[in-house]
């Protein structure tokens, strides 16, 4: 059985987004973050405290006839003490030896002369549209493709050593 990747997942311009005249939750966000859950070890890394997205999160997961159901598990990645967040992460990742990993922020573009330096795959870091309703579509399908990519590099690897 494999390991569940880790997927470091920012709020701003991801969850929310500038759309229709407005900075707002960008539809479809539960079922986003079912899926996101089921396919990853989701770790919060953004701006946001994790009692603040506690709540985000007990209040999108609140659903008036079926109870209160708990909330996924919950990982928050505490950078503010670091210089960025490619600081921090090039730290974490050091730590996840071969685990693999994903970044959605919308700030990649911003970060991506750091992330190089800081030997980061650019592969693994997704920039997320801050503006758009329908952006959380577009990051499944491209996680979708790189989890994809993965297994099959993965199945590949495997053949080649059975062959050997």
């Amino acid at each position: 059985m494999s390991i569940t990747p880790i997927l470091f997942h920012d709020i701003d311009g991801v969850l929310f987004g500038e759309y229709a005249g407005e900075f707002q939750l960008r539809p479809g966000v539960k079922s986003w973050l079912a899926w996101a859950h089921e396919h990853f070890q989701v770790i919060w890394l953004t701006s946001w405290e994790s009692e603040k997205i506690k709540t985000l999160l007990h209040i999108l997961y609140c659903e008036r006839f079926h109870g209160l159901p708990e909330i996924p598990p919950f990982h928050h990645a505490n950078w503010m003490n670091y210089e960025t967040k490619v600081v921090w992460l090039e730290q974490a990742v050091e730590k996840l030896k071969d685990r693999e990993w994903f970044w959605i922020d919308d700030e990649i573009e911003k970060w991506t002369s750091a992330i190089q330096q800081a030997g980061l795959s650019l592969d693994r870091c997704i920039q997320s549209n801050p503006e758009g309703r329908d952006e959380l579509l577009v990051l499944q399908s491209t996680l979708a493709a790189r989890l994809e990519w993965i297994q099959t590099s993965r199945s590949g690897v495997a053949g080649n050593e059975e062959a050997a």
